[in-house]
């Protein structure tokens, strides 16, 4: 039943194009190609292991440009711009905050989202811990919450460990 199915949707398919009618959903039109820095770069981060350069822009593309001609373009499904970039160094993984603290975790292999987590409060600082798959966050209200990004199980975790602003001033 399924391929009997297919073959009449295939067949009705083809007549469609025979006659030269095209629908829009026979279409899907997307830029896929780009050579160069995007006119609307904002942010810059730098894999110095892996000698790649990403480039953030204003309407939520990463430009990553490397060594031996390597260049990819991935692209958010929130079309936002990012305030922070940075590579899990030597791993594969890119991690990215949007202007709507949409905190996205890149498979660069893949180029595709690995997974992504949306953070309650505004996102006002970000880091990386080098050479590690743990991530310090601070928000709007002085606090500092640590993640870690889990690559066997493609998970962002937000572990126990916060640091208010009062804690740290006394």
């Amino acid at each position: 039943m399924f391929a009997k199915r297919l073959i009449q949707k295939a067949v009705h398919r083809h007549q469609h194009h025979e006659k030269g009618l095209l629908a829009s959903e026979d279409v899907e039109l997307r830029i896929n190609v780009h050579y160069g820095v995007p006119s609307t770069a904002s942010i810059l981060a730098f894999d110095s292991i892996q000698r790649l350069l990403a480039i953030g822009t204003l309407d939520g593309r990463i430009k990553v440009i490397g060594g031996d001609n390597i260049e990819g373009l991935l692209i958010s499904p929130k079309l936002v711009p990012y305030k922070y970039l940075e590579f899990l160094q030597n791993q594969g993984f890119l991690v990215s905050i949007t202007n709507d603290n949409d905190i996205q975790v890149w498979n660069l292999q893949m180029r595709s989202i690995a997974c992504s987590l949306q953070w309650e409060s505004n996102v006002t600082a970000f880091s990386v811990i080098n050479g590690s798959s743990f991530m310090y966050v601070g928000d709007e209200y002085g606090l500092m919450s640590v993640l870690k990004y889990d690559s066997d199980s493609g998970e962002l975790l937000k572990l126990h460990y916060q640091l208010s602003s009062d804690s740290l001033a006394g």
